[in-house]
């Protein structure tokens, strides 16, 4: 199935710090590996910055899967073994860049109570 392309939604550098570093909170972003968020999901260790950002990119470029609901479309791509989501938000009739996680894949863990959960590759069975 063929989606429309995201390309033209800019992925910005406060963007990309919000996917990797995350927020002060604690509770918003922060996929990096070792970060270690209660809840969130980590890239691979040998991820770089620069990788994450390329798989945000094609997924937005040529999405796999798409979920929409009323104010948010999700995409979904697999790359480098990794499913990664990119969530966009609408507001006024714009799209606008939310966020962007590691779904599952190799080296893709989850935190779970001080404990890193390995989550494998495991593409969405929405296809039909």
């Amino acid at each position: 199935m063929v989606f429309e392309s995201f390309a033209h939604v800019p992925v910005t550098e406060e963007l990309l710090r919000h996917v990797w570093e995350g927020e002060p909170n604690g509770r918003q972003g922060g996929h990096r590996s070792g970060l270690g968020r209660e809840g969130k999901t980590e890239f691979p260790e040998d991820w770089t910055l620069e990788l994450v950002q390329l798989g945000i990119e094609l997924t937005l470029a040529q999405p796999q899967w798409v979920k929409s609901a009323e104010h948010k479309i999700t995409m979904f791509r697999q790359f480098a073994q990794v499913l990664i989501a990119v969530e966009l938000k609408t507001k006024a009739n714009e799209l606008y860049f939310f966020t962007a996680y590691p779904m599952n894949g190799v080296g893709v863990y989850r935190n779970q109570r001080g404990i890193k959960v390995l989550l494998p590759l495991e593409l969405p069975k929405w296809e039909s």
